[in-house]
């Protein structure tokens, strides 16, 4: 098992939380305590995903956001894209969609390039440094997915994406 994954400590940490939670239920008998505990559950997982994923991606000089910016480019047709659609495509602000292009640009794996018809508009390429350093991590990264989900059934997979894009659907995304 991946050293990063560290069940015994997460479901503790939460287990406070869930304690702390019952105490307030005592006091408050219609709180509505399973979508609390659902709701708090989500934000716990997701800080430690991504610590999971942050900590492996560390050691190339990356974070999550920046990686996953790599793949949006990687992605796209001609391995390009405006940066007003990178940051709609990771629901960033312009400001920190703009910081992480800069951050992409000083590392050399993408590149801006001048719109021929529209002088304030600026795409994003993707430089063969880029696709070269996506390419070495990729296996590392498919690698850590498998690992983290390979105690989980397809069936139970399958469930999860299912219920998490019920979610998104019902919260508008």
């Amino acid at each position: 098992m991946d050293k990063t994954l560290n069940a015994p400590i997460i479901n503790e940490s939460f287990s406070r939380s869930e304690q702390a939670l019952d105490r307030i239920a005592r006091q408050l008998p219609h709180m509505p305590r399973q979508e609390i505990i659902l709701t708090r559950l989500y934000y716990h997982v997701l800080g430690y995903l991504s610590d999971y994923f942050n900590a492996e991606l560390k050691q190339h000089g990356l974070n999550e956001t920046i990686w996953m910016a790599l793949m949006v480019l990687y992605t796209r047709d001609n391995e390009t894209i405006f940066p007003s659609d990178l940051s709609e495509a990771l629901s960033f602000s312009r400001t920190n969609a703009t910081r992480v292009v800069d951050d992409l640009v000083e590392q050399g794996w993408v590149e801006r390039i001048p719109c021929p018809v529209d002088r304030r508009k600026t795409r994003l390429a993707l430089t063969e440094a880029g696709r070269e350093f996506i390419n070495g991590i990729l296996p590392e990264r498919h690698r850590q997915l498998r690992t983290l989900w390979d105690e989980f059934s397809t069936d139970e997979k399958n469930s999860m994406e299912h219920l998490l894009r019920k979610l998104l659907a019902r919260l508008g995304g």
